[in-house]
């Protein structure tokens, strides 16, 4: 496991925010009890160098759509531990939101109690950000035969449907899937984090190769992206858990600074 440090500019603020990035870590009934526990403890050992953070961001699929009890056990430890540090914000990714709803309350139950905030289409202030977190519909996943064909575009009409008019910047915005980027940015985000794509699963350089819909050669993989109208910019992260090849897992420590003039 990696930390990949990204350093960003950003207008309206006066001081540094650092905000830890995890996305994607995937506990599952599929993985052992004692193999989410190493992950764990993989992962507080590298968030401990990285003092002065603000709060972490979990950008989605903390928990895999299969899932049991173990399984919840294990995310409520890593959000406690990781509360002793600095506040932990939480948006749905598409596992969560394929939970059956009596579940999905579990889930946000268990959460709750450690302390996490929950950001389900509605926004906080941090010091002098707005951190948004997005609950995205289930069609733009997968489509009502559970396939990935005909899959509904994220446009920024989408956005606003979830979210309403963005009216307060700087703003960060959680957004689990990062192919709506462009509509992200028309809406008014600053800054974008996001997971989902997995690195592109496998990667040969640069490129990341599949995307979870069965993509090939997805446009976002993993890294820094400018939208060319808005200047806006997204952190896509590769994330932690699940299948991947040449594509290590990652936490992303984002540095936001104030604009140079």
């Amino acid at each position: 496991m990696e930390v990949r440090h990204e350093t960003i500019q950003m207008k309206g603020i006066r001081k540094g925010y650092r905000l830890v990035h995890l996305s994607d870590i995937h506990f599952s009934r599929l993985t052992t009890h004692e193999k989410n526990r190493e992950c764990i403890r993989e992962i507080l050992r590298k968030c401990r160098p990285l003092w002065n953070t603000c709060a972490f961001c979990i950008t989605g699929d903390l928990v895999s759509r299969k899932w049991n009890e173990a399984t919840l056990e294990d995310a409520a430890e890593l959000v406690k531990n990781l509360r002793k540090t600095a506040p932990v914000l939480f948006s749905f990714g598409n596992h969560e939101m394929d939970l059956p709803l009596a579940l999905r309350r579990e889930l946000v139950k268990a959460l709750q109690s450690e302390g996490v905030t929950l950001l389900h289409n509605r926004s906080i202030r941090l010091g002098e950000l707005t951190v948004t977190g997005l609950t995205l519909p289930k069609h733009v996943y997968r489509n009502a035969n559970g396939g990935y064909s005909g899959l509904s575009t994220i446009t920024q009409g989408m956005v606003e449907s979830c979210l309403g008019a963005c009216v307060a910047r700087p703003g960060v915005l959680l957004a689990h899937s990062p192919l709506g980027f462009p509509s992200y940015a028309q809406w008014g985000a600053d800054l974008v984090l996001s997971g989902h794509v997995h690195g592109g699963i496998v990667r040969i350089g640069e490129q990341g190769i599949l995307s979870p819909e069965r993509l090939f050669f997805p446009q976002y993989t993993k890294g820094l992206y400018t939208d060319a109208e808005t200047g806006a910019r997204m952190e896509l992260s590769a994330g932690i858990g699940k299948l991947r090849i040449h594509n290590p897992a990652e936490i992303v420590c984002v540095d936001l600074i104030p604009e140079m003039r």
